[in-house]
């Protein structure tokens, strides 16, 4: 049996052998091609933006140029697009409106919902991003079916681009069931730091939905928006099981500027875990009184993790920098007081 085996695998691996290889000389065959068509689409389309032309004239060179490309080819098509988007996000000006033109006379906006049609997830997602990069409103009737897909990834695609398109529709986030990975939070909050849309009007409603990420998301959101119809719910978050949303409430109550939660931040801080200590700390220094400065100069003569200390140094002298000044500590405390006032040290 090993004499028969051990050619088949020796031949196998030989056939395999020959194809990469054959597959990186091909590469290596068409890459000086495919980088003169790229240098070319490059100084075109820079070209064009930047170019007096109306738009019949615009879309007269567009499909001159088509026929100097093989335009007609998918990696062309990516070159092309991909240039389109790099020009609309690093430009000002009138570029959304030539981009969308530019988009639409390479006939990209259907090669975009050739993708959104695709059995393939992943290109349902690359059609999504053409849309959401450039801003592409007409679009948004060919995501909106993806908004109840079963693939999470599909669903979480779905409605990042339908907020980008209209962040006025932030408020469809509360029907949101699944859970929100950091990644998408951070995107979702930074097309609210960029587009700054309306305050949603079920806002006060999204602390008190069922699923956590829905809840931590809507405490963010309120802090951002100064949303002070809502506090003592925040503050009722920090007994909450999930220990993101307790973070999310330790942050919020810093923003909110929450003082009469300090008791409950001091009460809190011996059984939670190091990031949410920290926190505390960092949100103690913006609402702490004295109770919040005796309570950390005593935690600072106990045995603890050496960020956590160094943090309650730096949040104790911000809140009293004179009070700091007077602590008489170890050798490692000294230095953290000494490196907080000067940080070179």
């Amino acid at each position: 049996m090993t004499h028969i085996i051990l050619p088949i695998l020796g031949l196998a691996f030989l056939v395999l052998t020959i194809l990469l290889i054959l597959n990186r000389f091909f590469i290596n065959l068409r890459e000086p091609k495919i980088n003169a068509v790229k240098t070319k689409i490059d100084d075109f389309l820079t070209t064009l933006v930047f170019s007096s032309y109306d738009d019949t004239e615009l879309a007269s060179e567009i499909e001159n140029f088509k026929k100097e490309i093989p335009f007609d080819k998918r990696w062309c098509k990516k070159i092309v697009l991909n240039k389109i988007i790099f020009l609309k996000r690093n430009l000002k000006g009138d570029i959304v409106k030539i981009s969308h033109f530019i988009y639409e006379q390479f006939d990209l906006f259907n090669y975009s919902i050739s993708l959104l049609k695709s059995k393939k997830k992943y290109l349902n997602c690359l059609g999504m991003y053409h849309l959401k990069a450039l801003e592409y409103h007409k679009g948004k009737n060919y995501v909106t079916p993806f908004l109840n897909h079963k693939n999470r990834i599909l669903n979480s695609s779905a409605y990042l681009t339908i907020i980008s398109l209209e962040p006025e529709n932030l408020g469809l986030l509360y029907n949101y069931q699944k859970p929100i990975y950091l990644a998408g939070e951070i995107n979702i909050m930074n097309i609210v730091h960029q587009k700054k849309p309306p305050v949603p009007s079920n806002l006060k409603d999204w602390i008190h939905s069922p699923n956590p990420s829905v809840v931590r998301l809507g405490i963010k959101l309120m802090a951002f928006y100064n949303y002070t119809n809502e506090n003592q719910s925040i503050a009722a978050h920090l007994k909450s099981d999930d220990e993101k949303i307790r973070f999310a409430v330790i942050g919020a109550i810093r923003q909110l500027f929450l003082f009469d939660t300090e008791k409950n931040l001091i009460e809190l801080f011996s059984s939670e875990t190091k990031t949410n200590q920290i926190e505390i700390l960092k949100t103690l220094a913006v609402i702490g009184g004295e109770d919040a400065e005796e309570f950390i100069n005593s935690l600072l003569k106990e045995s603890i993790d050496s960020d956590i200390k160094l943090r309650a140094v730096k949040s104790l002298s911000k809140m009293n920098s004179t009070y700091i000044e007077n602590i008489i500590g170890n050798h490692e405390i000294i230095k953290m007081i000494q490196h907080v006032k000067i940080p070179s040290i």
